[in-house]
């Protein structure tokens, strides 16, 4: 496999606060609208990390499925392949336990080694030239989960302090397209969709002209306006209440503002210390967004979403191998069939097996997976 690092180098030396890195977050924000576009935008986030093979899957690990939402370089045969295995994954169960948007390195979080005698890594990955993955959860409910994945070649090797921070100030922007693609569709926008698809996000959204004026807002936008805290409504035009809210929108009112600051992610915080974090995409995508009315986001922190396996992992102090066993009982497999699944000898698993009963004061399997189960949040399934 050839390494790709066409633009890696130059991309990295770029990657400060400036217009190479808003240009592309200003990408991510394009997909949402043109789901037609995540390709070339996956390409380009890869060959910045210096990586071979970028994916966006949807997985449910109590099932051992996943699909692909969108990939780039990524071989058919692969894909099939990693598809049809996936119940044989053994790193699936880590999307249920790592927070979002936080990237996860391969190398860094699990015994690589051991992932590459794997059933999975030598079923789908044997003899391709892979090492590592740069990876982050997007979305997540209590049983599944979207993820992107970055896989280095053996040349590449193991991902570098510098990749890892860079994906770590990507992933929110991924988050927050995929999310509104999710509810547009896959399919390029008319105005009627997107009106009906911003009517459904619980936060706020507004899309306005250069000067402020209001084209639509939905409900959440509504509610927001009429707090007034942040940002307010003044004979049909946006106007900020504070200061960074007006830096915000002086920004978006110039063509210098958006070629600079294009896919600005903005923390706005009202007198309270309550904040907002905000983000816009151009409409106009002919005019590369320097033209033409702008969707604004405006977006609260979201509250931590604990699933079983990330609640228990926390509570309980496991180590990653033991994370790794415990989300492989819960699927119903044997001792052997884990220690067949992670790569690792039966007393390995033993071995973890026995810390996870100390640490949880269980000393059954089956009353291990009934603690387990409980400790699902009540926030969302």
């Amino acid at each position: 496999m050839d390494r790709i690092d066409r633009h890696a180098a130059s991309f990295h030396e770029a990657m400060k606060p400036d217009e190479a890195f808003s240009n592309l977050v200003g990408r991510v924000y394009d997909c949402a609208l043109d789901v037609t576009l995540w390709t070339d935008v996956l390409g380009e986030i890869t060959e910045s990390l210096g990586g071979a093979m970028a994916t966006v899957i949807s997985a449910d690990p109590i099932q051992g499925q996943q699909t692909f939402a969108a990939a780039w370089n990524q071989p058919p045969d692969l894909a099939e392949l990693m598809q049809a295995n996936a119940s044989l994954n053994p790193t699936l169960p880590f999307g249920l336990t790592l927070p979002l948007c936080e990237p996860t390195c391969m190398t860094r979080h699990i015994d690589v080694a051991a992932f590459h005698r794997s059933r999975y890594w030598i079923t789908c990955f044997a003899e391709r030239g892979y090492y590592d993955c740069l990876a982050g959860a997007l979305t997540r409910t209590v049983t599944t989960f979207t993820a992107l994945g970055i896989f280095g070649d053996r040349v590449k090797g193991a991902y570098t302090d510098k990749d890892i921070e860079l994906l770590r100030l990507l992933l929110p922007h991924l988050k927050r397209s995929l999310d509104i693609a999710g509810l547009l569709g896959r399919r390029r926008v008319e105005a009627e969709t997107l009106h009906a698809a911003l009517d459904a996000l619980r936060d706020a959204a507004l899309i306005i002209e250069a000067d402020g004026t209001i084209l639509f807002r939905n409900e959440a936008a509504d509610a927001e306006l009429a707090k007034a805290r942040i940002i307010r409504e003044h004979e049909g035009r946006l106007l900020g209440v504070t200061r960074e809210a007006v830096n915000l929108l002086d920004t978006l009112s110039s063509t210098e503002g958006r070629i600079r600051h294009r896919g600005l992610d903005a923390r706005l915080v009202d007198k309270a210390g309550d904040a907002l974090h905000a983000n816009w995409a151009s409409l106009d995508a002919a005019n590369q967004g320097l033209e033409g009315p702008v969707l604004l986001l405006l977006r609260a922190p979201e509250a931590a979403l604990k699933t079983p396996i990330s609640s228990a992992a926390v509570q309980f102090a496991l180590t990653s191998g033991e994370t790794l066993v415990l989300a492989q009982l819960l699927n119903g497999h044997t001792l052997a069939a884990v220690a067949d699944i992670l790569g690792v000898a039966r007393s390995t698993v033993k071995s973890h097996l026995d810390a996870i009963y100390r640490k949880t004061g269980m000393n059954r399997q089956s009353e291990l997976v009934k603690l387990v189960m409980s400790l699902a949040s009540p926030l969302r399934q």
